[in-house]
C-alpha cells in the first residue's frame, strides 16, 4: 500500500513536460520572428549600401569621366579644396590628370599683372560696373552695414565698413605658438567683430594657427616670406587696399602698415577675373573688397553644410561686382572660414561649432 503510494506522489510531483516544450516552442518562434526581421533589415541595409555604392560610383565616374571638362575641373577642385576628400579624385582619376588641373587653375589666379594692381584705387569708379541690387543702407548710423547674401545652394552674410580706416588686423601675443579663436582676438583688440584673413601652415587641416604663410604686415612690421613675392591684400594709413605680389619693398613703397597673404584676386581695378578664367570649386568662402568711395566690404559664404553646399570665385565676384566693388581678393576659405560680430559668431563654420585657431584676422573698430 505504502508503494503504491509513494509511486502516485512521484507522478504528482513530476513536471508537465506538455507544457514546458509548448513554452519552448513559443520561445524559440518568438527568436525565429525576431531573426528572420533583423536578415530582413540587414539584408534591406545591405542592399539600400549597394544601390547607393553604386549610384554614387555612377555619378562620381560621370563627374570625373564623362563629356564635361568644366563640371569634372568644378569637383576636382571642390574635393582638392577640401584636402580631407581630395583622394576622391583619384578614384577614377590618373594622378597626372588631376596635376594638371589644379595647374592650370594656379596659373588662371595670376592672370593680372603685377604693375596693374598697384593703380590707384580712385582710378575705378562705380559707374564701371552697373550696381544690380539696391545697397543696403546703415539705419542707425554707426558706419557699418551687415546684410545676409543668398544664392543658388549658397548661403553668406556681408559686413560692410564705411570708413576704411576702422579696419586693422588682430593677431595673437606672438606668432610661433599657438593661435587665437576670433572671439579671443576680437576681444583682444576691444573691436566690433571681423572675419579670417590670411593663410596659415595646416598640416593635414588641424594645424594650430600659429604661424602665418607668405607676407604679413602687423603695424607697420613684416612678418613671414619678406623677400619673396606672395599674393597679398594690405592697407596703408589712410585705409586704401592694396593687392598683388608683394614683397617687402613693394609694400614699404606703397605704406603698407597692415596686411595678410592669400588670393587669387577677383576684381582688379574695377574689372572682373575672365570669367572662368579663376579654376575653384565649391566651397566655404572668405574675401574683402573696397567700393570706391572707400567703403570695405567683408563676406563669408557657409559651406560643406545642408543649408549652403558652397560658392565659387565667381560668385564672390558677382556679389561685389553687384555692390559696387573695385578691387575684391579671396582670403582663407573652407573650414577657416569665419564671421564674428557684436558678441556672437555669425555664420556656421564648417567642421567645428565656433573658430578655428587663427594668426591673423581682420577686425573692425
Amino acid at each position: 500500500m505504502k508503494e503504491k503510494n509513494k509511486f502516485r506522489d512521484s507522478e504528482i510531483q513530476q513536471p508537465d513536460n506538455s507544457r514546458l516544450a509548448k513554452e519552448i516552442r513559443r520561445r524559440q518562434a518568438q527568436k525565429d520572428r525576431f531573426m528572420t526581421k533583423m536578415d530582413r533589415l540587414f539584408g534591406f541595409i545591405l542592399l539600400s549600401a549597394l544601390i547607393l555604392g553604386c549610384a554614387g560610383l555612377g555619378l562620381l565616374y560621370i563627374l570625373e569621366k564623362g563629356p564635361s571638362e568644366s563640371l569634372r575641373d568644378s569637383f576636382v577642385m571642390t574635393m582638392q579644396e577640401t584636402r580631407r576628400f581630395d583622394f576622391i579624385s583619384n578614384i577614377f582619376l590618373e594622378q597626372e590628370t588631376i596635376n594638371e588641373i589644379k595647374s592650370a587653375a594656379d596659373d588662371s589666379a595670376k592672370y593680372v599683372p603685377v604693375a596693374k594692381t598697384m593703380q590707384n584705387i580712385e582710378t575705378a569708379s562705380l559707374s564701371a560696373h552697373e550696381v544690380h541690387v539696391e545697397l543696403a543702407q546703415d539705419d542707425d548710423g554707426d558706419g557699418i552695414i551687415f546684410e545676409e547674401i543668398k544664392g543658388g545652394g549658397y548661403l553668406g552674410y556681408m559686413i560692410t565698413v564705411l570708413d576704411p580706416t576702422r579696419i586693422i588686423i588682430g593677431t595673437p601675443d606672438s606668432f610661433g605658438g599657438v593661435g587665437w579663436t576670433m572671439e579671443d582676438l576680437v576681444k583682444k583688440y576691444d573691436a566690433i567683430g571681423g572675419v579670417n584673413g590670411g593663410g596659415f601652415k595646416d598640416e593635414g587641416g588641424t594645424g594650430s594657427g600659429g604661424l602665418p604663410v607668405g607676407l604679413t604686415i602687423i603695424d607697420g612690421k613684416f612678418y613671414g616670406d619678406t623677400n619673396g613675392e606672395s599674393a597679398f591684400v594690405g592697407f596703408d594709413a589712410n585705409g586704401k587696399m592694396y593687392f598683388g605680389y608683394f614683397n617687402q619693398w613693394l609694400a614699404e613703397y606703397f605704406g603698407i602698415v597692415n596686411g595678410v597673404s592669400f588670393g587669387p584676386m577677383l576684381i582688379v581695378d574695377g574689372e572682373p577675373a575672365p570669367k572662368g578664367s579663376l579654376g575653384s570649386g565649391v566651397n566655404p568662402r572668405t574675401a574683402i573688397a573696397q567700393r570706391s568711395d572707400g567703403a570695405v566690404m567683408m563676406l563669408c559664404i557657409d559651406g560643406r553644410q545642408v543649408h549652403s553646399m558652397g560658392a565659387t570665385y565667381q560668385d564672390c565676384i558677382d556679389i561685389f561686382l553687384a555692390r559696387g566693388a573695385v578691387n575684391a581678393i579671396n582670403m582663407d576659405g573652407g573650414s577657416s572660414t569665419t564671421m564674428y560680430y557684436n558678441g556672437e559668431y555669425i555664420n556656421s563654420p564648417s567642421g567645428t561649432s565656433t573658430s578655428r585657431l587663427f594668426p591673423s584676422v581682420f577686425l573692425f573698430k
